[in-house]
């Protein structure tokens, strides 16, 4: 996609009880905060996650 930037902002790994943690770069950037929700959404083979403030 022309115009398009890619920053890769953390990694992270899913745990035995498939939790993950998000990193703090992301915590920070979009000022996530304890109870916020995480909305998980498919798009043309890719994952997206999107906070339930971008709804």
């Amino acid at each position: 996609m022309k115009g398009t930037k890619n920053e890769i902002l953390g990694m992270t790994t899913i745990t035995y009880k498939y939790q993950i943690t998000i990193p703090k770069k992301v915590r920070e950037k979009y000022d996530l905060k304890n109870g916020d929700s995480i909305i998980f959404v498919e798009e043309n083979d890719r994952l997206y996650l999107k906070t339930d403030a971008e709804l």
